[in-house]
């Protein structure tokens, strides 16, 4: 009722002084159309629909096929989707509207985290009801009650499964429910135009929906509060990849009243809110920022950049370098890393990483290029154990490593492993170069080039599950932590002042004097002989 006394009032620019002073016959007819006004809004919340400004901006992305807000808490975010939603449904828009239109019938799929979800969130939003068994409630929430065809609803017990809607065209469009428990392959099989998600779903879930909307050339809506991290889905909303747009709205941009002058977010209940947060939590929960949580692996709020011009690697004494693999096959990637490293202050700098995608990983003559540069030639690489490996990263009958000791390269000859132990043991556990990573990360003393993007990305997102298995994907990682155990096994070369020109023309004869002084030592059986029959 409160709220069709303000309607009224604002359509007829009262105010309570006017109010007070009306005679006793208009206040009669004035409380019959408030009267009247509630009843309808009962039954067509769309027609009085009154968005905050950030559900403003949200709905003016929609030129943008992959849509999400990435939100804090109780800020109205699903509320945005399901109204939105419910107009495309109807065909129904407001004067005001400025984001895409249906101008006929469409198929829409709604889903959630599971059934209970669905229906106290999605369900609630768009009928009006999470139990479509009581029938009173359908048609109170986004959807119009005069657009709901009940005799078409499908529904288990509370759960509605499916319903038409009636659209101004005079067709019908489809509302369908889902959750992300259902087996992918339930939802094979038809077609989308608008496919809509609260909260994030599993990639493999989203994968297929969104299939479903490949020949309609339909859209997604995505509302969630980023609490599993930077990765996936979120990470394609916060990178704005290709086709993904979003806005973020954290509590600072959320009045306290509504726009109906309503209380919404109150100042005390952010704060009562903000105490019962977990600390890992408040990023996200207050402002919409990923935060890994409990699982992160580099839980760090300030990464230790810099840029390429504010070290003179060169001109920098004691310092060394070297270059790290991690070796990608087809659908996987390879990296390169270049780093820095300061033996005396434990100091190191990933300057750069080349990483090469699509099917060139599979053959190493399109990447060797990099390592035969002149400013690189002649730095030690590491390779993972399994470079050894004939045919397997080359495509032929060498191993990596012998492919690249044809161009003369310096391959180190033992395998990556991480440092000897007290007892001088060593192993090739993952966690204990992560763990260096993540300590010295945190220490600001492991510094990261701001051009290795891919890196930052997979740190970002990256966390260990349950069962203490990292996720993917990590080959910029990998490759960043066998660079940096070459540096702590005293692998790195000293760093000099020489030219690109004058290391390249070194290189190449240190590795000559090294291969004839092999050859000199091998028994004459095992020699290499020349054309002309002498020992080479």
């Amino acid at each position: 009722m409160r709220r069709a006394l303000r309607y009224v009032c604002d359509r007829s620019k009262l105010d309570s002084r006017n109010l007070a002073h009306m005679p006793f016959e208009a206040r009669q007819r004035l409380e019959a159309y408030v009267l009247e006004v509630a009843e309808d809004m009962r039954y067509n919340q769309l027609r009085y629909f009154r968005p905050f400004e950030h559900q403003l901006r949200f709905f003016a992305t929609g030129h943008c096929p992959r849509r999400g807000i990435l939100a804090a808490n109780r800020i109205g975010k699903t509320v945005s989707t399901c109204y939105e939603t419910a107009m495309h449904l109807t065909g129904q828009y407001p004067e005001w509207w400025q984001g895409s239109r249906s101008s006929k019938p469409i198929n829409v799929m709604m889903a959630g985290e599971g059934w209970q979800q669905v229906a106290l969130v999605l369900q609630n939003e768009m009928l009006g009801t999470p139990d479509v068994k009581i029938r009173d409630n359908i048609g109170s929430g986004a959807i119009p009650r005069d657009c709901i065809v009940f005799d078409t609803m499908r529904s288990d017990g509370a759960n509605c499964i499916g319903v038409e809607i009636a659209h101004v065209s005079g067709g019908r469009s489809y509302l369908l429910f889902a959750n992300y428990t259902q087996e992918v392959r339930q939802m094979q099989g038809f077609k989308l135009n608008l496919a809509v998600f609260d909260e994030q779903p599993p990639d493999d879930f989203f994968s297929e929906i969104v299939t479903r909307t490949a020949t309609t050339q339909g859209q997604v809506l995505c509302s969630f509060t980023p609490l599993k991290g930077l990765n996936g889905l979120v990470s394609k909303f916060w990178h704005r990849e290709e086709g993904y747009e979003h806005i973020r709205v954290a509590w600072e941009d959320v009045p306290e009243l509504d726009p109906w002058g309503e209380p919404f977010l109150l100042q005390s209940t952010r704060q009562q809110l903000a105490r019962d947060y977990l600390p890992y939590e408040r990023e996200a929960r207050i402002k919409g920022i990923p935060v890994m949580g409990k699982g992160a692996v580099f839980p760090l709020t300030a990464w230790p950049t810099y840029r390429s011009n504010e070290y003179d690697f060169r001109n920098t004494l004691g310092l060394q370098r070297i270059i790290a693999m991690d070796l990608g096959l087809v659908n996987d990637k390879t990296v390169i890393s270049l780093m820095y490293w300061d033996p005396d202050n434990q100091e190191a700098w990933l300057h750069r990483q080349i990483v090469v995608q699509g099917t060139e990983e599979a053959n190493p003559v399109n990447y060797v290029q990099h390592l035969m540069r002149p400013e690189v030639f002649g730095t030690p690489i590491v390779l993972p154990p399994d470079a050894g490996t004939v045919g397997r990263y080359t495509m032929s009958s060498l191993s990596l490593r012998q492919f690249l000791e044809q161009y003369e390269l310096n391959v180190l000859p033992e395998p990556i492993r991480n440092p000897p132990d007290s007892e001088g043991r060593t192993t090739n556990h993952k966690s204990y170069g992560i763990n260096v990573m993540r300590q010295m990360l945190e220490l600001a003393t492991l510094h990261v080039n701001e051009s290795c993007t891919h890196f930052l990305t997979e740190c970002q997102s990256y966390f260990v599950d349950e069962r203490g298995r990292f996720s993917d994907p990590d080959d910029c990682i990998d490759s960043a932590r066998y660079a940096l155990l070459g540096c702590l096994n005293g692998w790195a070369e000293p760093w000099d002042n020489r030219s690109p020109q004058q290391r390249f023309r070194d290189a190449k004869h240190n590795l000559r004097v090294q291969r004839a002084q092999q050859q000199r030592d091998l028994p004459v059986w095992k020699k290499s002989w020349s054309p002309d029959g002498g020992v080479m």
